[in-house]
Formats: structure tokens, C-alpha cells, sequence
């Protein structure tokens, strides 16, 4: 089993839409993280996580900005506003979307994590 995959894999395994820029694209990720109550995640998000969230807000880059989360994955087709867009930008979080559901994604993810090659 592999244990970590940077954000540029990632992206281009599970073909997610880049929102922003990748601005760390050799962060290191061990693993996901889905949630949705922004205090909950303030408390938990790792900072070698990728999280999962259908939340579109400013909030949403004030948590990734302060857990120091390499890659924010919005589920379902979620899009952001251009001010939280730019705010992402200026903040250097690279914010993308999938089509996917939370639940899906994460499985996707996990399914990367236990294959050799991506």
C-alpha cells in the first residue's frame, strides 16, 4: 500500500477540475478528510489531508488557510463565488471540483492510495 500521494497526483488520478492554481503541487497527502461543519473540521483537518466538502464559502479557505491544507476537493459539482475564488488564490489554496458525491470521492481516493501507479 502506498501511504502518501502528492497533490499533482491527485488531481490528474482522480481527474479533478482545477479551481484555482496548485500551489504546492509535491505536498504530500496521506490521507482524506470529509466534512462539512467548519468547527469540526478547524479541530480536525490535518495538514497532509485532502478534504471533502460540498461547502462553497470564505470560511471554507479561512479553515484549509489555517490547518495548512494542501488541497481542498469540492464534492458534487460545487463552484465558488469569484471572491472566494481570489481569496483561495491569495491564500495559495488550491481549491478543485469533482462531480463525485463525498462518499465516492473518498473511496476514490482511498483506491488510489492502494494502488502502485498512478
Amino acid at each position: 500500500m502506498i501511504l502518501m500521494r502528492t497533490v499533482s497526483e491527485i488531481i490528474q488520478a482522480m481527474n479533478l477540475k482545477v479551481l484555482t492554481e496548485v500551489f504546492r503541487p509535491e505536498a504530500e497527502v496521506k490521507k482524506g478528510y470529509a466534512g462539512d461543519m467548519l468547527s469540526h473540521v478547524m479541530a480536525h483537518l490535518q495538514s497532509d489531508e485532502c478534504w471533502f466538502t460540498i461547502l462553497n464559502s470564505m470560511n471554507v479557505i479561512a479553515v484549509a488557510s489555517l490547518n495548512e491544507c494542501p488541497l481542498v476537493v469540492l464534492t458534487e459539482d460545487v463552484v465558488l463565488q469569484e471572491a472566494v475564488l481570489e481569496k483561495a488564490k491569495a491564500e495559495e489554496i488550491c481549491v478543485c471540483t469533482t462531480e463525485m458525491d463525498t462518499y465516492t470521492a473518498c473511496a476514490v481516493l482511498n483506491g488510489i492510495f492502494e494502488t502502485e501507479e498512478v
